[in-house]
């Protein structure tokens, strides 16, 4: 269907408020500069053929390829870099609107960082997600030289990686090393210590280095800096979207750093609960955030009882324990699956990874298709941290099984084998949701939300001998397919172990 005679192109707010629509993609700039979410434009009818020849042609392919082929046509990446030398330009003036400066910065980021479409109708904007910080942080109202220098360094960082602009990986650095002597700034000053901005620029600053860092030492000090700043911190009077929304960025950074680590969290867990507010329903993304906040802690106390002297019968408690912390991330899961039916489903991989060639097949011939993004990356971060309990918990299984003098009483029990073959059905199915965010539609969002995913398979696989899985995971950064982001080099999270 090529469209109706007639019939207005305007975006749905503009046709609500019977204004003329400037028909900007991928957000209508009519609706930015009057404050308003736009929905963005009613979607044409799109035609599923499927035939004996392309058989596997789905609603979700064809939708796909569509919008790949509107945004090569596009081909924004010139005006994003135009956006950016805009911005970089107002950062030298004494005095520019802050507002807009901040909505310029989010448009680039939703051309290329955020997942596409950038607004659900469906989804309740109360509730905070994973990606939901960008937004809060670019609708803050307050002056502060440190966010907005950050926010420039995050699009500098997301347009050079979009592979059509002249915007160095050299010059790129030193806009990041200029935003971070910025934040320097501003925690030498005991008033903006206790600035949202502060916090807020510390946030963009560790998403940069994502993509900017090979290693998180960076990463690591940042985690610590947030919770020295949380530590002493009221939560203000009013709660709202915005500051739940940052917190649990926040708070996300430094479970992840303590995951890694297997250190428990500077801050106590019931801390960052009473940072980031009620939970909310029981498959929404901040009572996944209640559920994993321990996670560290008991890690790092498990590990202490693998590396100390034999200790079966703490084992065996402690085994118990992870167990019901599995089981209620499990139950979590459950529950996200019933809200949001169906959550994924397979589909054959349209991916080719180059550590598959010399093999007949491939190693993962199926991939699991989301959704959304928003339900691919929480559905990803619950997985990862169950992986990592039920891989923790089989090791204590075997020290349980050993006698004082570490003599193995007896071979693993029935259970044990099933356990591990769990652990790696969990694993499997991570590798085969990798492809989903390599989708062009889910931004370099997509490809950040693997990060921590790919260096636990990575640690897995290596801890379990299996040499060709691992070096599956090696190459995810080599994939190519139709339609996907590829070629992107993300931080390495400390040791593989």
């Amino acid at each position: 269907m090529v469209g109706i005679p007639g019939k207005s192109k305007a975006c749905l707010d503009c046709k609500r408020r019977r204004v003329k629509c400037d028909l900007t993609l991928p957000c209508c700039l009519r609706c930015v500069k009057a404050g308003i979410a736009c929905q963005g434009y009613e979607q044409a009818v799109l035609w599923v053929n499927r035939t004996p020849d392309h058989p596997n042609v789905t609603a979700l392919s064809v939708i796909s390829d569509t919008q790949l082929y509107q945004r090569q046509q596009r081909s924004p990446s010139s005006e994003w870099l135009q956006i950016v030398n805009q911005l970089r330009s107002q950062l030298c003036q004494p005095f520019y609107d802050t507002t807009n400066f901040r909505s310029q910065a989010l448009r680039v980021l939703q051309g290329i960082y955020l997942p596409h479409p950038h607004i659900n109708p469906c989804h309740n904007s109360s509730e905070p997600t994973p990606s939901h910080w960008i937004k809060a942080v670019c609708q803050m109202q307050a002056p502060s030289d440190a966010l907005d220098h950050s926010l420039v360094a995050f699009c500098a960082v997301q347009v050079c990686l979009s592979g059509d602009s002249y915007l160095s990986q050299d010059e790129t650095c030193q806009i990041y090393n200029h935003a971070l002597n910025k934040v320097i700034e501003d925690l030498d000053l005991r008033r903006a210590r206790n600035s949202d901005e502060t916090l807020a620029a510390i946030v963009v600053l560790t998403t940069c280095e994502l993509f900017v860092f090979p290693t998180n030492t960076s990463w690591s000090a940042h985690a610590q800096g947030i919770s020295e700043l949380l530590r002493h911190r009221g939560v203000p009077e009013q709660v709202t979207v915005r500051w739940r929304s940052l917190c649990v960025r926040l708070c996300l950074i430094c479970v992840i750093q303590g995951l890694i680590q297997r250190r428990s969290l500077s801050l106590e867990p019931n801390r960052w609960r009473f940072l980031i507010g009620p939970s909310g329903s029981d498959g929404s993304f901040v009572r996944l955030m209640h559920l994993v906040v321990d996670v560290p802690s008991m890690l790092q106390e498990a590990y202490a009882l693998l590396s100390g002297s034999n200790k079966p019968l703490e084992a065996s408690q402690y085994n118990t324990l992870l167990m019901q912390k599995f089981q209620e991330l499990d139950t979590w899961r459950h529950l996200r699956q019933r809200e949001h039916d169906p959550l994924y489903w397979s589909v054959m991989s349209r991916m080719d990874n180059p550590a598959d060639e010399g093999y007949a097949d491939k190693l993962f011939p199926f991939a699991l298709m989301f959704s959304s993004m928003g339900n691919a990356s929480v559905w990803m971060f619950c997985s990862t941290f169950m992986l990592h309990i039920l891989e923790t918990a089989l090791l204590l299984e075997e020290l349980k099984s050993t006698k004082p003098n570490g003599v193995s009483i007896s071979s693993l029990p029935p259970d044990d084998f099933s356990k591990w073959a769990d652990a790696d059905r969990l694993a499997r199915m991570l590798c085969q949701s990798i492809e989903f965010c390599c989708r062009m539609e889910n931004g370099l969002f997509g490809i950040q939300a693997t990060c921590s995913t790919q260096w636990t398979l990575r640690r897995y696989f290596r801890r379990r001998g299996l040499a060709r899985e691992l070096e599956w995971c090696r190459r995810i950064k080599d994939m190519k397919g139709p339609g996907s982001i590829c070629g992107i080099d993300l931080m390495q999270f400390g040791h593989e172990w």
